[in-house]
């Protein structure tokens, strides 16, 4: 099961340039409700941004692009 704190230390260990995708279905999973729940996307935006991450969301695809700086 994916979790924040795997999220998170997956993150902190990948080399910079390198995306994380993260679908909707698992975004909900580990940010309830999920998309496109304002609060849910922030918390997003914070966990991404202690893992020196930018966050695109990717609408027509279905998926949050993390690309570690």
């Amino acid at each position: 099961m994916l979790t924040r704190a795997v999220v998170k230390s997956y993150l902190l260990e990948m080399p910079r340039g390198h995306i994380f995708d993260l679908t909707y279905k698992l975004f909900a999973d580990v940010f309830p409700p999920g998309e496109p729940d304002a609060s849910s996307r922030e918390q997003l935006r914070v966990l991404a941004e202690e893992c020196n991450c930018v966050v695109v969301n990717n609408e027509a695809e279905g998926r949050f692009e993390l690309t570690r700086r």
